[in-house]
C-alpha cells in the first residue's frame, strides 16, 4: 500500500480514537434512551470519514493513471519531460526513469553530430548510422527511434540545416573555394612592407618632389 494510502488511514483511525471518545463523554450527559442517538451518530461519523478517504484514494489514483499515461505518451513520441514528469517517473518507477536518461544522452549526442555535419548527405548519414546502431534486442528500441527521430525532425528545421550544401562534393568545394580566396589575399599582400618601420611622417617624406641645387 502507498505511503500516503497508509498516511491516510491512521489519519481516519487517529479521527475515529478521538470520536469515540468524544462520544463517550457525551454518553455521561445523555440519558439512556439518548445513548443509541449518540452510538448511531459515531457510526455515521466513522463511516463519512471511511467515505471521504476512499474518495480522496481513488482520485489519486485517478491522477496518478494520468500522470503516467501522459509520460508513456511523450516516450513513446520521443519528447522530452518536463521537470515535473522527470520526478514523478523517478519517484514511482526509477527503472524507467535510468532507461529515460539512457535515451536521452544518446538524443544528445546524435543532436551534437548534427550540429558539425557539412553537409546534408553527412546528416542523412549520421541520422542513419545513430538508428541503425540501436540493437533488435534493446526492449526500449522504439522509444530511442522516436527519441532520434524527434532531435533529427528539429534539426531539419534549423537555419544550420538549410545553410548546408547538398552534397559532401557541394562541401568539399565550397571549402576548396574558401581556401583559395585566403590563398589570393595573402598573395597580394606587399611582403617588402614592413608595418613596424612605417609611419605617417616617413609616407609624407617619400611623396615630397626633390629638387637639385644649382652648380
Amino acid at each position: 500500500m502507498p505511503f500516503y494510502y497508509e498516511r491516510g488511514w491512521k489519519l481516519m483511525d487517529n479521527i475515529l480514537i478521538q470520536a469515540k471518545m468524544k462520544m463517550n463523554i457525551i454518553k455521561l450527559d445523555v440519558s439512556a434512551a439518548d445513548e443509541k442517538s449518540t452510538e448511531k451518530l459515531g457510526t455515521e461519523i466513522a463511516a463519512s470519514i471511511r467515505e471521504k478517504i476512499e474518495e480522496s484514494k481513488n482520485s489519486s489514483e485517478q491522477n496518478d493513471e494520468k500522470m503516467m499515461t501522459k509520460i508513456m505518451a511523450k516516450l513513446k513520441s520521443g519528447k522530452k519531460l518536463s521537470q515535473k514528469e522527470e520526478s514523478y517517473l523517478k519517484q514511482h518507477d526509477p527503472e524507467l526513469y535510468i532507461q529515460y536518461l539512457r535515451i536521452r544522452r544518446m538524443a544528445e549526442t546524435m543532436a551534437s553530430r548534427l550540429k558539425h555535419a557539412n553537409s546534408k548527405e553527412e546528416v542523412n548519414d549520421i541520422i542513419m548510422q545513430s538508428i541503425s546502431g540501436i540493437s533488435d534486442k534493446d526492449q526500449y528500441k522504439e522509444y530511442i527511434v522516436a527519441a532520434l527521430d524527434e532531435v533529427a525532425k528539429e534539426f531539419k528545421k534549423s537555419d544550420n540545416y538549410r545553410k548546408l550544401p547538398s552534397t559532401s562534393e557541394e562541401a568539399e568545394e565550397k571549402k576548396k573555394s574558401l581556401s583559395n580566396n585566403d590563398s589570393f589575399s595573402e598573395d597580394n599582400f606587399d611582403d617588402d612592407f614592413d608595418p613596424m618601420s612605417w609611419s605617417p611622417l616617413q609616407e609624407l617624406v617619400d611623396t615630397m618632389p626633390t629638387f637639385e641645387a644649382p652648380a
